[in-house]
């Protein structure tokens, strides 16, 4: 005899939730598993991996495409009920009096495990040197490109991600995600995931900094992990301070962790003198590098009365760190960018900021993860 077929209902309300529901209970051949109340509970249901089938209602708050290839990585198969749902990448529609047949939707067709994305952790001292700037400009430039990309707050000091892209959502998704981790559910966590663009998610951070006692290293750690499964890409603003990474409970081990965790740490630091001195300290103090830090200098501009040769010549001497990019100055581009909530490659796409942090996205995107 052949066991029934376990569903999951995500109708959100829709018209046809109840009469699915009726002819579930009365069909042999489907159990009814869960009725979820939102996409959240969908995923987590999903993650307990008893369930077969999901009926879905395309219009479902959160429910995307990325969603749908979530399900599918854990087995689920999904129906768009009464609907098409190809813009979802959802190849089956389900009639009511015909809910039977949702058992012979095929099981999805998953690659090759796929290899692990590139954790890219963007850091630098203190001083305002355009590390959330830079963040928010590569994950975009990664996402134009089509590559799977996550952008995570983790500035214990406060985040401004959210505040950067024009997010008004209050609740931070990084604090939602670890406390999940925290209470045996890490396979939630990606639930907390903010949906920007096609190939684009954020998790926002901490609204103030003396919240930084909900974000605990290794319940971060077991987040980024996940999200490097299902991205190409996770960029992470990290705080300044490092000075407190071991021993005694301290803010700094978040952003310790994140950099020993990182395949590749962005330190970022202005192009003048107070900029450079500051980045120079802190790339000595944070020492010993798993790997060398590529150090991006931000601001440059013809004023400064310097060449990049005679400022990369000057940092390599003090740091033994050949500058990987210079980011030229464009304060109207990023005051445009900041008072519409929007990236620079939006509001000012010729920009040469954004033009040479392209290029840097094809560069970290294009290398294997380690």
């Amino acid at each position: 005899m052949t066991d029934p077929v376990r569903v999951a209902v995500a109708a959100c309300g829709a018209h046809w939730e109840a009469a699915a529901l009726t002819e579930i209970e009365r069909d042999p051949g489907l159990v009814l598993v869960r009725r979820c109340v939102d996409v959240a509970d969908l995923l987590a249901s999903a993650a307990t991996h008893r369930i077969d089938v999901a009926l879905l209602v395309v219009d479902a708050p959160g429910l995307d495409a990325g969603v749908v290839d979530r399900l599918a990585g854990l087995g689920v198969r999904s129906a768009a009920v009464e609907a098409d749902g190809t813009h979802l990448g959802i190849g089956h529609t389900a009639r009511l009096g015909e809910l039977a047949a949702v058992g012979s939707v095929p099981v999805p067709l998953r690659e090759r495990e796929r290899e692990p994305g590139r954790l890219v952790a963007v850091w630098g001292p203190t001083g305002a040197p355009g590390r959330s700037t830079l963040a928010v400009s590569l994950a975009a430039a990664a996402a134009a490109a089509g590559h799977g990309t996550v952008l995570v707050d983790a500035d214990v000091y406060g985040g401004s991600i959210g505040q950067l892209l024009g997010v008004l959502d209050e609740v931070s998704g990084v604090m939602a995600a670890c406390r999940d981790v925290n209470r045996g559910r890490p396979e939630t966590a990606a639930s907390h995931l903010l949906r920007l663009g096609p190939h684009w998610d954020l998790m926002t951070g901490v609204p103030r900094a003396d919240m930084w006692q909900h974000l605990r290293p290794d319940a971060l750690e077991t987040v980024l992990r996940g999200l490097r499964r299902d991205h190409d890409l996770v960029v992470v603003d990290c705080g300044f301070g490092i000075e407190d990474g071991y021993g005694p409970p301290s803010r700094d081990q978040v952003s310790r962790r994140v950099l020993d965790l990182a395949d590749e740490v962005m330190a970022v630091g202005r192009v003048d003198p107070v900029g450079l001195a500051r980045l120079v300290r802190a790339v000595d103090d944070a020492g010993p590098w798993a790997r060398p830090p590529r150090l991006v200098l931000n601001g440059f501009r013809s004023g400064l009365g310097w060449t990049e040769r005679e400022v990369a010549q000057t940092v390599r001497e003090l740091t033994g760190h050949t500058p990987w990019a210079f980011l030229p100055h464009d304060g109207l581009g990023h005051d445009l960018a900041l008072m519409t909530g929007r990236p620079l490659r939006e509001v000012a796409p010729s920009s040469g900021y954004v033009s040479r942090v392209e290029r840097l996205a094809t560069d970290l995107v294009g290398q294997p993860s380690r």
